[in-house]
């Protein structure tokens, strides 16, 4: 007994949706040509009168005239292309469901076809043989048709004859060398530089609707038109009902620097249409890029226009800044001086701009997590030895955690991508559910002895600091159904920064504070009453040779709670200690400067607090007391007991454990 073969026929598929939409597209976009062309044809008539010139000017009057019959052509190509696919779309989608068809009766028709092989039945087996039949003709009606189908939309498209350059005039002009695609971006910076002073109330419409890659592009090929536009401010006194006065209103007495202040420039921003929106983030960059309660991803890309037009400004004023040396002569050593620690500090803040320029043009989560990530610029200024902050990642309503790293003594915006390759040792490298940020959005100190001798650098940082912790919290706990756990990690000076900011008085608020190494507890802090942040968990990583643990004994009240108390954060703020532990490659930890190396414990550690997982709790010291001797002997685990500890690693609790 032998029965024929089921019949195969081709997955007739598409996504007709789409199709329809592009059609859709094309036609819109065939319109759209022919009614641009006719605006652009009664645009450029306006030159009659306003451009006269013998020589030139009738060929500069007709110069869009060859353009004409190309731009109907263009239209019908579009025209033309929309209905093929139409037509495709109206013959393919009864096929694809003769597919589904045939798909939903091929299994049973197989295994009546197996089960009719073995039976002696000829009525069934005929009533097989019959329905395979029928099958198989189907099968081959559909292959015939899905093939004629696909090869009338492919000579409909082939016949498309009109709607190209053949008849144009070649032109020269700024192409890539590659694709000889127009290069409109160094384009239009000629043109800068032909017509005259930059009106950032006119080029800031150059920028709508860009790409980010597009926005880069013009941005390098027009520096001098990104500093005008970073320079940006609006007038005094807006008039009334306009996207500035909305604004400005909110903005006033400092709002940017308070809760209910934040609250209101966020209602602001938000009040304001989507249009309204974009035009106010690239006509003023530099003050809606650093603006708390205006949306993290919002100050991110606008800040690729302010960084680029500080670049040009710092280039500027550090060229003419060394066309006014002077001279090596007796009387001249003070404004010698002068002229040398201006111009590093104006070196310091170019190369930090550069940093924060590159930063745009890497990958925020490169193929190698141990790689210097990119990263979007939150707030910069060139003020003092420069300053800014930074983000990795964007909040949205897939964030689970925030992390938040402030730096220390030394810090310039020159460090800016040193610590963005340290907060990448701590973050997880988890681009939906976290979001990374480097907050140096003040002078720190760079002396350690005279620069750490007083509480300016807390009492002008912390405020700052409060104010955008408030707007980042408003912003990522909006609409959400649950709290984002939010890190806060400070190393040395930027430890006692952090705990003044958390001082009931500016109001930062945390799940975590990680101490890395601290200063101190913050200038007025003595415990965590003293704080708006009272239930947080707090931790503290620490060599056991830091030197700065000479300072958080005597530094007393510029760093901690007063002079006749330490600054310890064990002591006085309950925190946790946890184990510094090992360098990657196996050796102890030790000073004051590795902590955020990658695969480190201390790293692991911090990584460990922010995701809420397992951590390595401190490995107490021994103390041994001998009769006769006047101190006792310490002796730490790691150093008696190193091999071990690298062969079996360091004992690991779940957080949670040490905190409930």
């Amino acid at each position: 007994m032998s029965l024929p073969a089921l019949g195969t026929y081709p997955d007739a598929e598409a996504s007709w949706t789409t199709l329809s939409d592009m059609a859709g597209d094309l036609k819109a976009e065939s319109k759209n040509l022919e009614e641009a062309m006719d605006d652009a044809r009664a645009s450029w008539r306006g030159l009659e009168s306003g451009y006269q010139h013998p020589e030139t000017q009738d060929q500069v009057w007709t110069a869009l005239d060859d353009l004409v019959p190309h731009a109907g052509d263009w239209a019908s190509a579009l025209s033309s292309a929309k209905d093929a696919l139409d037509d495709f779309v109206e013959t393919g989608k009864p096929l694809q469901t003769e597919r589904e068809s045939l798909d939903r009766a091929q299994p049973g028709l197989s295994s009546r076809r197996s089960s009719a092989l073995t039976s002696d039945d000829e009525t069934l087996v005929e009533e097989v043989r019959s329905d395979i039949l029928a099958f198989n003709e189907r099968a081959t009606t559909l292959t015939t048709e899905w093939e004629t189908a696909q090869e009338t939309l492919s000579a409909a498209l082939a016949a498309i004859s009109v709607g190209t350059t053949e008849g144009l005039p070649i032109v020269t002009g700024h192409r890539d060398t590659d694709t000889g695609v127009q290069d409109w971006a160094t384009l239009t910076s000629g043109l800068d530089e032909k017509f005259g002073e930059i009106d950032p109330d006119v080029i800031w419409k150059d920028l709508k609707g860009l790409d980010e890659d597009e926005l880069r592009d013009w941005l390098e090929a027009n520096p001098e038109a990104a500093r005008a536009l970073a320079e940006h401010r609006w007038a005094d006194d807006p008039p009334a009902g306009t996207p500035e006065a909305i604004m400005d209103a909110a903005m006033a007495d400092e709002a940017h620097l308070t809760e209910e202040g934040i609250q209101g420039i966020q209602e602001a921003w938000l009040s304001l249409s989507e249009a309204e929106r974009e035009r106010m983030a690239l006509l003023y960059p530099g003050v809606i890029g650093v603006l708390n309660g205006v949306p993290l991803a919002t100050r991110g890309r606008t800040n690729q226009i302010t960084v680029a037009g500080l670049r040009e400004q710092t280039a500027e004023t550090l060229a003419e800044h060394r066309e006014n040396r002077p001279q090596h002569a007796p009387g001249n050593a003070y404004q010698r001086g002068q002229w040398e620690d201006e111009e590093e500090r104006l070196q310091t803040v170019s190369d930090g701009l550069d940093k924060a320029w590159n930063g745009y043009d890497r990958e925020q989560y490169p193929d190698d997590p141990r790689a210097l990530p990119g990263y979007t610029t939150l707030f910069v200024s060139t003020e003092g030895n420069g300053q800014i902050a930074t983000m990795r990642g964007e909040p949205s309503g897939s964030t689970e955690r925030a992390v938040t790293f402030v730096p220390g003594t030394h810090t310039t915006i020159d460090s800016v991508d040193r610590y963005n390759n340290a907060l990448n040792a701590l973050d997880g490298d988890d681009p939906e559910g976290t979001v990374s940020i480097y907050w140096q959005g003040t002078d720190l100190p760079q002396e350690l002895i005279r620069g750490n001798a007083t509480s300016r650098y807390n009492e002008d940082g912390a405020p700052r600091l409060a104010a955008f912790d408030f707007a980042a919290d408003l912003e990522m706990s909006s609409d959400r159904t649950r709290d984002v756990r939010t890190t806060y990690v400070g190393h040395s000076a930027g430890g006692s920064l952090l705990g003044t900011a958390e001082r009931e008085d500016m109001g930062l608020d945390a799940s975590n504070i990680v101490y890395v190494a601290p200063a101190g507890t913050g200038h007025e802090v003595s415990s965590p009453g003293d704080t708006s942040n009272e239930y947080a968990d707090r931790f503290l990583i620490q060599t056991n040779d830091d030197p700065i643990s000479g300072a958080q004994l005597l530094g007393g009240g510029f760093h901690g709670g007063s002079f006749w108390e330490g600054s310890n954060p064990v002591k006085q703020m309950d925190a946790i200690r946890l184990e510094s532990g090992l360098m990657e490659d196996g050796s102890v930890m030790s000073g004051h400067t590795d902590y955020f190396e990658h695969g480190s414990t201390s790293a692991q550690n911090i990584e460990g607090v922010v995701y809420g997982e397992d951590v390595a709790p401190y490995l107490e010291p021994d103390v041994h007391v001998y009769p006769g001797s006047y101190q006792p002997v310490i002796t730490y685990p790691l150093e008696t007991d190193l091999d071990r500890y690298r062969r079996e690693g360091i004992p690991q609790v779940p957080v949670e454990t040490l905190t409930n």
